[in-house]
């Protein structure tokens, strides 16, 4: 068995990956969320999309459009960057929001799937199990590489949480979100 696809799949990803928009939004998850939920919930983000890039991704992507993923994107990344600016947090008394497994899987779920569809990864896996037929080796790497750089953006999260005042996180969040939601509708 030949693991040049994973390896090669692996270094690409994770290389690009490291502080992408991705990273950050890992990073902003689960300053304000728990980080098991939140890796959790991008894990099955990144096994479901990789395995659309792989199976499928083409036909979604050209079916779709990356013009209307990237509209849809951007304003839904609005919407959560005013969400999270307005939150009142008068309840959180400094602490993670621990708002249950479901809700805090599914918001990081929700994000990093609508953040990595159609994205430079996303492609690039495309053509990488193009390049080498061998859609399990690119879907391990790939998925490794991806978790490897998220896990990152986890522990850096959890870190921030203990060392900045958590009204300035959400603010920085909501911002980091609204920042996001503008390049993709300037993108797209």
């Amino acid at each position: 068995m030949d693991i040049t696809p994973a390896l090669a799949t692996f270094g690409l990803v994770a290389l690009a990956e490291m502080g992408d928009k991705t990273q950050l939004i890992v990073i902003a998850l689960s300053a304000r969320y728990s980080r098991t939920h939140v890796f959790a919930g991008l894990m099955a983000a990144f096994i479901v999309l990789t395995a659309l890039a792989v199976g499928v991704g083409e036909v979604v992507v050209a079916f779709i459009g990356p013009e209307i993923i990237g509209i849809v994107a951007g304003l839904l990344f609005i919407l959560f960057g005013v969400i999270t600016i307005l939150m009142d947090d008068d309840d959180d008394n400094g602490e993670v929001k621990n708002l249950g497994a479901r809700s805090a899987f599914m918001t990081a779920f929700s994000f990093i799937a609508l953040a990595e569809l159609g994205d430079k990864t996303e492609l690039a896996v495309i053509a990488l199990s193009a390049q080498y037929h061998a859609p399990i080796m690119v879907f391990l790497g790939a998925v490794l590489g991806l978790g490897l750089v998220s896990a990152l953006g986890v522990a850096i999260g959890g870190k921030l949480q203990t060392m900045v005042p958590m009204d300035k996180l959400r603010i920085g969040s909501g911002i980091l979100f609204l920042v996001f939601g503008v390049l993709f509708l300037l993108r797209g």
